[in-house]
């Protein structure tokens, strides 16, 4: 008798499948709800039935999800050919990855994944699916490490922030007297919850060695 497969999602993770559910359509966006519906309790049969599939099929994805998150949702490239986006993510993460957000106008201290799609978006006009991210990443050797919880040395101070909110406002509501105002954000990616925490993606086993403040000097090491 095959074990009953079970899931419990964590609270982030059903926020990306429910984004992804949402926004995408096609397979992917099925192979979301099937994770999800396992998380509410439902059965491999159960969720078989309501889409039309074979068990089989449900519990390849479920275990491909379990294995490699979303990107493990993604159809495999066909055997033979090359994975252009792929190669093309790699070949320029390099130097990418070296260089702080804001230089390519995101205000934000680290690069998160949907960052980088949004780069390869707007400068190379081609859509990197969040699994051919991850991939690149984890082919390339790229590890996320959180490693200083100070203030980053590009973080504005206090009445740099002052004056640039104050400019902003002044700005805006010049422009609202003469016609309405609408104010869009279109990715709130690019604004740091946490904009006191440096993060940064680093090669495995890679030291990183931190800006020091006056009289200090460290040296942390990110990736084992």
């Amino acid at each position: 008798m095959t074990a009953r497969l079970t899931i419990k999602l964590k609270q982030q993770q059903k926020i990306s499948l429910q984004k992804l559910k949402l926004k995408r359509n096609g397979n992917l966006g099925e192979r979301a709800k099937y994770i999800l519906l396992l998380d509410m309790g439902k059965k491999v049969s159960e969720i078989a039935e309501h889409f039309g599939r074979n068990k089989h099929t449900i519990r390849l994805w479920i275990k491909r999800y379990q294995t490699n998150g979303i990107a493990g949702l993604e159809d495999d490239p066909p055997p033979g050919r090359p994975d252009k986006k792929t190669s093309l993510v790699i070949n320029e993460l390099e130097n990418l990855l070296n260089e702080e957000p804001i230089k390519y106008g995101y205000q934000h201290s680290g690069w998160q994944i949907n960052m980088l799609m949004d780069y390869f978006s707007k400068e190379h006009k081609e859509k990197i699916s969040y699994g051919t991210m991850t991939r690149a990443l984890k082919k390339s050797g790229w590890v996320y490490k959180r490693f200083s919880k100070r203030v980053p040395h590009n973080a504005p101070s206090k009445e740099e922030k002052s004056i640039r909110i104050k400019n902003m406002i002044s700005a805006i509501r010049e422009e609202a007297n003469k016609t309405d105002v609408e104010i869009f954000f279109e990715d709130e990616s690019h604004f740091a919850n946490e904009p006191y925490v440096e993060r940064g993606w680093f090669k495995r086993g890679e030291k990183k060695r931190l800006r020091p403040r006056s009289g200090e000097q460290k040296e942390h090491c990110l990736a084992h």
